[in-house]
C-alpha cells in the first residue's frame, strides 16, 4: 500500500515536470522545471521499489540510481543552459511576449 503511494507520486511529479515542459515561458524555466521536478519523480519511484521488494540488492540499485540521477540530471541542465546563454535562443514553440 505504501509502495502504490509513492509511485503515485513519483508518477505524480513525471507529470508536473511534463506540464513544466508546456507551460513555462522560456527555456530556462524549461529546463528547470524538467530537472527538479523528475528528479524527485526518480527518488520517489526508487522508494517505491524498495518498499515493494525489501532486498539488500534492491536498495543498493535504488540508492545508485537516484545517485547518478541527482549527479546527471543537474550537470546536463547546466550542460544545456551553458549552450542557450550565448545564443539567447528559444524553445521553438514558446510564445511570444506580448508588447504592452
Amino acid at each position: 500500500m505504501i509502495s502504490e503511494l509513492f509511485l503515485l507520486l513519483g508518477s505524480l511529479c513525471f507529470f508536473i515536470a511534463s506540464l513544466g515542459l508546456f507551460r513555462m515561458p522560456d527555456s530556462f524555466c524549461r529546463i528547470h522545471a524538467a530537472t527538479k521536478a523528475s528528479s524527485l519523480g526518480v527518488a520517489l519511484c526508487a522508494i517505491a521499489a524498495v518498499l515493494e521488494f525489501r532486498t539488500a540488492t534492491s536498495v543498493g540499485v535504488a540508492i545508485a540510481i537516484v545517485f547518478l540521477v541527482f549527479l546527471t540530471a543537474p550537470l546536463a541542465c547546466h550542460a544545456i543552459t551553458r549552450r542557450l546563454v550565448p545564443e539567447k535562443t528559444r524553445m521553438p514553440f514558446t510564445p511570444e511576449k506580448r508588447e504592452k
